[in-house]
């Protein structure tokens, strides 16, 4: 290819990106900001902060030159060329429990509670910049969990109780410790759990594993062991241990 045709091919380049750029189209549909070709949904930031774009979105969400909907839900969202100021994404988001609390594990009373809670978390907390989540827990009884996204799109958790949620107390999100003190931790849970302490020898260098999740502010330890049991017979085990803001969770045993 010549110099000339090279200049051409690169002003058609250009002309075809600037013409696709000039058609697209941007709309506020409920809380989703929605890029439109033509008619068709190209791409969407969701509420949470993720992104969903590439050749299946059109597969999935149509616009009707009013509203955008999922191909799996009746629901219709609006749309607007206007952006939502921050307070109705406050309202939209935190309205959602009243509409139907059963879907979220609660009675109308906690979901109404529920979305002056969050409403009020949106407004004071940064870990807390966009709701994602919360429903009343099935694990831990009188337990609520509430999953947020920062401004740096990063999921936090945050655990209440029934009384924080009926006072407004304000609750930091669950963070994992370091990974030397998760793993001295689960040692030490791990070493108490044994029925001979003094023979008690685990693998810290070569049998180890850790690894923290950020999303729900846990721990995740593994540590290969080798102990006697009454008998004074020695066997060898994994000792698996669940922290949460440094809490141990679960202890469990296992032989190797």
């Amino acid at each position: 290819m010549n110099s000339a045709t090279k200049k051409i091919a690169t002003a058609i380049g250009v002309s075809l990106f600037f013409a696709s750029s000039a058609g697209a189209t941007t709309l506020y549909c409920g809380s989703k900001t929605v890029t439109l070709s033509g008619n068709t949904v190209v791409k969407i930031i969701h509420e949470d902060g993720t992104v969903h774009d590439g050749a299946s979105i059109s597969k999935w969400w149509s616009y009707d030159g009013k509203a955008i909907m999922h191909s799996r839900s009746q629901d219709r969202l609006l749309c607007s060329t206007k952006a939502k100021s921050r307070n109705e994404i406050i309202e939209e988001l935190s309205g959602r429990f009243s509409k139907n609390p059963k879907v979220h594990g609660m009675t109308a009373q906690e979901a109404k509670l529920m979305g002056q809670y969050t409403a009020m978390l949106m407004r004071q907390e940064s870990s807390c910049h966009l709701l994602v989540d919360a429903s009343k827990s099935t694990q831990r009884q009188g337990m609520f969990f509430i999953d947020c996204n920062d401004q740096q799109a990063k999921t936090k958790r945050i655990w209440i109780s029934e009384s924080d949620l009926k006072q407004g107390v304000v609750k930091q999100a669950a963070a994992p410790i370091s990974t030397s003190k998760a793993i001295s931790i689960c040692n030490d849970a791990l070493k108490s759990r044994t029925k001979n302490k003094s023979t008690y020898d685990p693998a810290l260098t070569s049998g180890t594993v850790s690894r923290t999740l950020e999303r729900t502010g846990r721990n995740v330890v593994e540590i290969d062991f080798k102990a006697a049991n009454s008998y004074g017979v020695v066997g060898k085990y994994v000792g698996s241990c669940i922290l949460e803001s440094g809490s141990l969770m679960e202890v469990t045993i296992n032989e190797r």
